[in-house]
């Protein structure tokens, strides 16, 4: 079933990014650590996704490490800050590739990160192989005929979700023996059964592996039919941010 909330509250905040009267910060505080934020780049300051994500992983001295949908690329730097031995960060946005590769530099980890631009795995080597593959993904699912305008708008919406079909499909052959991925996701905003059947589909299994509940307040968000039903009597929306754990059959 087709999440109408998740759609809703997708479209509200990318109507907020793309407010000109609240112009995004160039640079933001997120984990204790100061980051730079390149125009078109999602801001993972925005909401408490992307920074529980990038806490959660599990990151470990010589692993190697790709981060999907890098966006300003938190996850790759942390990945080699905790002595990953090779860390590729790769977007279909490229001012997401060029962000992540500055904010490398910013932390002084530039000799291990390699950002690129790419849609999925497309731009990577058949031989690239990895221990962990990350994807903070754009798990609100908009209709399948919906196109895409702004390149910053990839980071929020899947339409039909595609995406997360062809990410599964593609995955396994990335991963070493024993390599997992971890998937951001949101229960109540995404479509959670869609989302496991096409791991399922693709030869992985896999579960929850960390998640966070989040009230967040209804009169933050437009007022539509679907957020007054999910608006309890105290007008909160309870919303939770998980992380998947998934590995091959």
């Amino acid at each position: 079933m087709f999440n109408e909330l998740g759609y809703e509250l997708g479209s509200w905040t990318l109507s907020r990014i793309e407010d000109p009267d609240s112009p995004l910060q160039s640079t933001f505080s997120l984990l204790g650590m100061e980051w730079d934020l390149l125009p078109e780049v999602f801001p993972p300051y925005t909401d408490p996704g992307p920074g529980l994500f990038a806490s959660w992983v599990p990151y470990a001295a010589g692993q190697r490490f790709l981060e999907m949908g890098c966006g300003a690329g938190v996850s790759a730097v942390l990945a080699a800050q905790a002595g990953a031995t090779r860390v590729v960060a790769v977007d279909i946005n490229p001012a997401a590739a060029r962000n992540a590769e500055r904010n490398a530099r910013r932390h002084g980890v530039s000799d291990r990160v390699t950002a690129m631009t790419s849609d999925l795995f497309d731009a990577l080597d058949d031989t690239d192989t990895f221990d962990v593959v990350f994807w903070n993904s754009p798990f609100i699912e908009a209709p399948e005929d919906r196109q895409y305008g702004k390149d910053i708008e990839r980071a929020v919406m899947d339409p039909g979700y595609g995406l997360q079909q062809r990410f599964f499909r593609d995955a396994g052959a990335h991963l070493v023996d024993g390599g997992k991925v971890y998937l951001g996701f949101s229960e109540v905003m995404g479509n959670p059964e869609k989302m496991l059947r096409a791991a399922t589909d693709a030869g992985f299994q896999g579960g929850v592996y960390r998640t966070a509940s989040v009230d967040l307040p209804a009169a933050d968000f437009d007022q539509s039919a679907a957020v007054r039903a999910n608006t309890n009597e105290h007008g909160m929306m309870g919303m939770d941010f998980t992380l998947f754990e998934f590995e091959r059959n």
